[in-house]
């Protein structure tokens, strides 16, 4: 039986080398109706990611401001399918990723999809792991789930659900002050307008761990401060689940990783621990009261 055909939506920015792997899997897994759209979010090497695209027969679409949720958007309202899938450029899908992906969608109450992000195998030992997904058993996503949802590296939806929630919010995410939390905006949102979702743990993807441990840090206050941005918002419409979600980020996301970390064995000395640890709980803090400012200033809070 023929699967339906499915779009691949790919924002990339100054890392030809990354996006080369990255299509280079796709291409292994995808079938000849399905399409790859690459879009360069204002790199600087034009050229270089023009060249990769070209060479590995995706469609090419160039934005001229910077800014990952902008180039998804650009990407699915470009698309030609029904569904539209997202893949990050430092992520690298294995067989069955589409397959899984769309299996999930032959329910047809579920209009969104995330898949499994687990580490390479030459890359087991990395100091401390980031943007993998710690569910491994499928599971119905709706409003009353917490945890980890999963995220827009490996994620696939009814291009209906994107036009009626108008896509991915662009003062969020890679490229905005937010710098994070896009997806789980995406999903907030989609939740909003009755929308259900699903993890698939059958679609798998290896997400490069390549972040030295300063840039983890920094990595660990931008999450912070897209998670405050995003409970601001969601306390205007749910603000018993945007309580529930400011726990969540401050000890699952903030405290118990590091003390994770630390059982695991990871080498991370004191300072950097405590560091870690205040630069997530001070973005979830920065970004709330920003996010909140923002909320008040478009006339949208209680």
């Amino acid at each position: 039986m023929t699967r339906p055909p499915l779009s691949v939506v790919i924002p990339t920015r100054d890392r030809a080398g990354m996006l080369d792997r990255c299509l280079a899997a796709l291409r292994a897994d995808l079938d000849d109706g399905d399409e790859v759209i690459v879009v360069d979010s204002a790199s600087r090497d034009e050229a270089g990611v023009a060249d990769v695209a070209t060479r590995c027969g995706a469609r090419l679409i160039r934005c001229d401001r910077p800014g990952a949720s902008l180039a998804r958007n650009a990407g699915w309202r470009a698309a030609r399918h029904a569904t539209v899938a997202f893949v990050d450029d430092d992520v690298r899908v294995l067989p069955g990723w589409s397959a899984g992906l769309l299996g999930a969608l032959d329910d047809r109450e579920v209009v969104f999809v995330t898949g499994r992000i687990v580490v390479p195998d030459d890359q087991q030992a990395a100091e401390r792991p980031v943007a993998v997904t710690s569910r491994t058993e499928p599971e119905l996503l709706h409003p009353g789930v917490v945890g980890d949802l999963g995220a827009s590296a490996n994620l696939a939806v009814r291009r209906f659900a994107l036009v009626a929630v108008d896509g991915f919010d662009e003062t969020l995410g890679p490229g905005t002050w937010a710098a994070s939390a896009e997806d789980l905006d995406l999903f907030d949102r989609l939740f909003r307008e009755g929308f259900l979702g699903r993890f698939e743990p059958a679609a798998v993807a290896e997400h490069d761990q390549w972040r030295t441990k300063p840039q983890l840090v920094r990595l660990d206050w931008r999450y912070g401060k897209g998670m405050g941005v995003r409970l601001a918002r969601l306390a205007r419409w749910d603000r018993p689940r945007a309580r529930k979600l400011l726990r969540e980020a401050v000890l699952e996301q903030g405290v118990r990783p590091v003390l994770d970390d630390v059982r695991r064995g990871y080498q991370f000395g004191a300072i950097t621990v405590a560091t870690r640890t205040l630069a997530t709980v001070l973005g979830v803090a920065v970004g709330t009261v920003r996010g909140w400012a923002s909320e008040r200033a478009r006339g949208l809070t209680k």
